[in-house]
């Protein structure tokens, strides 16, 4: 049978695609090299073409997830036709429906990367993403200030306030989600802690409580589905 030739970026998304999976079902320390190759079906050639190592593969499937999400919001940022309140619930509302889209895939890397192997590449991830979201809420914190509608200073330093609050947010509710055997009630809890965050969130920008949202109920409760 003649060899089927790929193109290198669908190549590439194949290894990425296994990786996840394999990571997910046999664990990332578990997993070699070989069985990347052997769930594609290349030689080991093929795979170090794109990947110098393993953690290689990981690191691309979060870029992936970066320019994904570069690629949802556009220019709604640096839009002219918005004001910074609506710029902001459309920028997490956005984020929101792309990540439930999403759901399966992104619980399966979330306990990838918490596990205790990946805790050191977590963080240098991380602090890669969270470079773009400052300059994301940088500005939009500066036109809520230029209109009046923030009572904040500094816009850099306050969005990367913001971010680290939205991590740890984002943390404690990963945690509930992939424990929730854990807890009593863990949508409730979940509930709870969007409300704090948010109110957290408000006053550090010295905006109208409720006037920035963080996440829907409807569609934090599909995460718990």
């Amino acid at each position: 049978m003649a060899r089927v030739v790929k193109a290198a970026d669908e190549r590439r998304s194949e290894f990425i695609t296994a990786a996840q999976s394999l990571f997910y079902s046999k664990g990332y320390e578990s997993t070699s090299v070989n069985d990347l190759i052997n769930a594609v079906g290349v030689s080991k050639g093929a795979f170090y073409h794109y990947f110098d190592s393993k953690q290689a593969v990981l690191e691309a499937l979060v870029d992936d997830m970066q320019l994904q999400y570069q690629a949802l919001v556009g220019d709604l940022v640096t839009s002219p036709d918005l004001d910074a309140i609506s710029k902001w619930n459309q920028l997490l509302a956005m984020t929101n429906q792309w990540k439930i889209e999403q759901k399966d895939g992104l619980l399966s890397f979330a306990r990838i990367i918490n596990m205790d192997e990946n805790l050191t590449l977590k963080h240098k991830l991380m602090a890669g993403s969270a470079k773009l979201l400052v300059a994301d809420y940088a500005v939009i914190i500066q036109q809520g200030i230029d209109e009046g509608v923030f009572d904040t200073q500094s816009p850099a330093d306050v969005a990367e306030l913001v971010v680290s609050l939205l991590y740890a947010f984002s943390e404690a509710v990963t945690d509930l989600l992939l424990h929730q055997e854990q807890y009593e009630q863990p949508l409730q809890k979940a509930i709870s802690k969007v409300e704090a965050a948010q109110q957290s969130v408000e006053r550090i920008l010295g905006t109208q409580k409720g006037s920035l949202m963080l996440i829907d109920q409807a569609t934090l409760a599909a995460w718990f589905k």
